[in-house]
């Protein structure tokens, strides 16, 4: 058997932040839900300084490859769904890669 990782950058352009906190606040939201739904780790890796986009990468330990393949497109509709809950925000980039 060999395991998988999955690895998935994403970055994500806010609609409803105006300031540093408020993202904060949008970013910590995101990461609960994803944790809570996924056994994952997730990190935010790019733009800490920007107010209106979040850079995440996220991380996964899968038992082989169709597994890897199927987290990969369930968090991708699970951020899509946290986001159009309340119209946060959109994905702008999206990239998963299968080691």
């Amino acid at each position: 058997m060999k395991h998988r990782i999955l690895i998935i950058e994403t970055e994500i352009r806010l609609f409803a932040s105006g300031s540093l906190k408020e993202k904060r606040q949008l970013r910590q939201k995101i990461t609960d839900k994803l944790k809570a739904s996924h056994n994952i780790s997730v990190a935010e890796t790019r733009y800490q300084e920007l107010w209106n986009m979040i850079g995440l990468t996220i991380a996964y330990v899968a038992l082989d490859q169709s597994a890897a393949e199927q987290k990969a497109a369930a968090l991708e509709n699970s951020i899509c769904e946290i986001l159009e809950q309340d119209g946060s925000g959109e994905i702008s980039y999206l990239c998963s890669e299968i080691i």
